[in-house]
């Protein structure tokens, strides 16, 4: 009797310890995919190419310029992104370039010759955007200003036939700089590589308006109005840039 009874202990013992071995354990749940946020402050450089126009449209008789050339800068700013993934910001920027356009000898009887030029230009934006995940395209306009340089000059080695003189008080040259202020517009995308590095493609177009310059022709009578020049410039631009967000 005892052996029967240790044999049965023996049996329910071992299966015990089978249905233990059997015991279902599930598996373990994945984290749910990290979506990126937008908001926060941002750091970074940006390169690109401009064109566009500039004519002085105080003298009916004066060619209008085509401006072209490239630049570089750097950009601040703040996103905040909202619960329904729109995304606001502010963003200002500055940039040194070199958009322009160098003219002289409209004919071979001409010695006069200039230069019209924005070497430095910026501008403070608002942003709107839409965030899927890491990708944002968005919208953007605000406040522009550019610094642009107008030369004026003659010299009568310029011109290869005669009458090579620059009239009455010979050759001559004169420049201005001005600081200009218009408005821009425009459009971007913004990827995030990384949780704080992300790359921007974005077009803008600027209109700097009319500003007045006075380029002195000293052949020309000090109280005639062509004297006082206005240029009304616009541009586009096309940059890539680079951020770090903090």
């Amino acid at each position: 009797m005892k052996l029967r009874l240790a044999a049965l202990a023996l049996v329910l013992s071992g299966s015990t310890a089978l249905a233990a071995d059997l015991t279902y354990e599930p598996a373990p749940v994945a984290a749910p995919a990290e979506v990126f946020n937008w908001t926060g402050f941002y750091v970074g450089v940006h390169g690109g190419y401009g064109w566009g126009h500039t004519q002085d449209t105080h003298n009916p008789n004066a060619s209008g310029q085509t401006l072209t050339g490239g630049f570089g800068g750097a950009q601040i700013g703040y996103n905040w992104q909202l619960q329904n993934n729109v995304v606001l910001g502010l963003e200002a920027d500055v940039a040194a370039g070199n958009i322009g356009k160098e003219w002289g000898g409209a004919t071979q009887y001409d010695p006069y010759y200039g230069e019209d030029k924005i070497d430095w230009f910026g501008t403070v934006r608002a942003r709107v955007g839409y965030s899927a995940d890491r990708f944002l395209p968005y919208l953007t306009g605000g406040l522009a200003w550019a610094n642009v340089d107008h030369k004026l000059g003659c010299d009568g080695a310029r011109s290869p036939l005669p009458p090579r003189g620059c009239s009455s008080f010979g050759a001559f040259e004169t420049s201005k700089s001005d600081t200009a202020w218009g408005w821009t517009v425009g459009a971007g995308v913004e990827y995030a590589i990384t949780n704080n590095v992300t790359v921007k493609a974005e077009y803008l177009y600027t209109d700097l308006g009319t500003n007045d310059v006075t380029l002195v022709d000293p052949n020309i009578a000090s109280t005639n109005p062509i004297n006082n020049r206005e240029f009304d410039t616009s541009f586009n631009s096309v940059k890539l840039g680079l951020n770090y967000k903090f």
